[in-house]
């Protein structure tokens, strides 16, 4: 005899989540601003904490870094370079708008000696290890 089961509402509602979430992580979904924040990698070598952004189609003066000695944040905004109506649109994935991120940086770090470099639409910025907490620091983007 077959084994029967209740019908459960919740049941169904916890099937279409994990439905949803495989979705998101479908291949064909754009990835470099999903939910309007850039992809960022942070590594660390002996001496330096490195942290590269992907930040495409945004201008150099459009971004903001902050670093304090344990976070960094950027904050910016992709604009469009074409006024387009909704309706006119077939497909559209790609990000317009601001965005604002804060990530822990893996050790302390001298915020002041922070440096930034912007290239071909990846910032990567470069801080030193630090041994004592310091107030935070605005970066320039070279």
């Amino acid at each position: 005899m077959a084994n029967l089961r209740l019908w459960s509402p919740m049941d169904q509602m916890l099937q279409e989540l994990g439905n949803m979430s495989k979705f998101l992580e479908a291949p064909n979904v754009p990835v470099l601003f999903k939910g309007g924040e850039p992809k960022v990698d942070i590594m660390q070598t002996d001496n330096d904490v490195i942290i590269m952004a992907d930040v495409p189609g945004v201008k150099k003066e459009d971004m903001h870094v902050t670093v304090t000695e344990d976070t960094i944040t950027f904050q910016g905004e992709a604009k469009s370079s074409t006024e387009t109506k909704k309706e006119d649109y077939f497909h559209s994935e790609r990000f317009y708008g601001c965005y604002s991120r804060t990530l822990p940086l893996p050790v302390l770090v001298d915020s002041a000696q922070a440096k930034a470099k912007f290239e071909d639409g990846v910032l990567t910025v470069t801080i030193p290890k630090a041994s004592k907490p310091e107030k935070g620091t605005s970066v320039h983007i070279d």
